[in-house]
């Protein structure tokens, strides 16, 4: 559903998508909804920040593994400083190591059109 709305910002299918992953327990599901939402707000900016906004604050770690894909597909290569620090946050803060991964891989995706910032960035996670 995600590839099929790539970039469209559906609210009909995000709220479906949203509504299903809260109410399913089926981890398996609860992954590729998870990717699918992020998917949905690929290249829109600004656009999908109250979305990440909701899914970062979940109780369900899934779900804010959700926002950190969200990250980075609304910001994808754009290298934007407000996405870098959000994910650098919770890179070190989230109880969860999925999430904190999540936020790692966001970096790259990024970053991915400025290949010589990533070093830099990813050095400031050990510091």
């Amino acid at each position: 559903m995600g590839l099929c709305e790539l970039g469209s910002k559906s609210a009909s299918a995000i709220e479906d998508m949203v509504a299903y992953a809260q109410e399913t327990q089926h981890e398996k599901i609860l992954r590729g909804l998870a990717v699918g939402i992020s998917l949905v707000m690929y290249g829109r900016l600004e656009e999908a920040d109250p979305l990440i906004e909701s899914l970062t604050r979940d109780k369900d770690a899934i779900l804010r593994r959700s926002g950190m894909y969200t990250i980075a597909m609304a910001y994808c290569g754009t290298g934007n400083n407000s996405a870098i620090r959000k994910l650098l946050h919770v890179a070190v803060s989230d109880v969860n190591d999925d999430v904190r991964r999540a936020a790692v891989m966001g970096l790259g995706f990024l970053l991915f059109k400025q290949p010589d910032h990533c070093p830099g960035v990813v050095q400031l996670l050990s510091e």
